[in-house]
């Protein structure tokens, strides 16, 4: 129950995305929709909110909640953690392993995880493929008492619809550290790109919501490919 309300907002991003909702009209009130999903208002208010920091609509006090522009299917959103089957929905993205084992966490990996050293990780080293291309590597660490499973299917697909679906993790947030660095020649071959060109780094630490640090990734993105796109909500 404690994620009913981002169930509701994928279900809403769902029918804005497959164009249910005319651009130049209002969205259901928050009325209609404690009716249509039958929950309180605080819940339809958090799926709303989900749906504001998401990038799909803004609301106007007194008139309503509105669509923003489209546009937002081709990019890396910074605002959210569920990878990029969910940024690049217009896309077709696959998936190849290169990597996915059990190692033991270092000094390093101990210290960034707030773990002991010789903590069980799940190692997975992925290149996605966008559109037939190679868009971007992605390196992560899972803390296996908390993601006691995965293999090479699940990696394949949407390693976070697993965590949430299947596992029920509630996951609460993460910090990213964005830089750009001279690609390695390794990750160069794999990219199709040149030793030493430049490469988009995104860094992220994730969370549960109690606080607890279940995940180290990096992505290292074909610089020519990844756009990033950070929709900000001033107040």
């Amino acid at each position: 129950m404690a994620v009913k309300y981002k169930e509701i907002a994928d279900r809403l991003e769902c029918e804005i995305q497959e164009g249910k909702f005319d651009k130049t009209k209002k969205l259901p009130t928050e009325e209609e929709l404690i009716k249509k999903f039958e929950v309180s208002r605080n819940t339809i208010r958090k799926a709303i909110n989900q749906l504001v920091n998401r990038g799909y609509i803004y609301q106007v006090q007194g008139s309503g909640m509105f669509l923003r522009e489209e546009s937002v299917t081709d990019y890396i959103n910074l605002g959210s953690l569920r990878g990029l089957t969910k940024d690049l929905t217009s896309k077709t993205i696959e998936t190849k392993i290169l990597a996915l084992h059990v190692l033991e966490a270092d000094e390093v990996n101990a210290k960034q995880m707030r773990c002991e050293v010789g903590t069980k990780l799940y190692y997975i080293k992925r290149l996605r493929i966008v559109d037939k291309e190679p868009f971007s590597i992605e390196i992560s660490y899972f803390k296996k008492e908390i993601v006691p499973y995965l293999n090479e299917d699940i990696a394949a697909s949407s390693i976070y619809s697993y965590l949430i679906e299947d596992l029920k993790l509630n996951i609460g947030f993460a910090d990213k550290v964005i830089n750009c660095e001279k690609i390695d020649e390794a990750s160069a071959i794999e990219l199709h790109v040149n030793p030493l060109d430049p490469a988009l780094i995104i860094e992220n630490t994730v969370c549960l919501s109690n606080g607890t640090i279940f995940e180290l990734s990096k992505s290292v993105f074909h610089y020519q490919k990844a756009k990033i796109l950070n929709r900000i909500n001033f107040k």
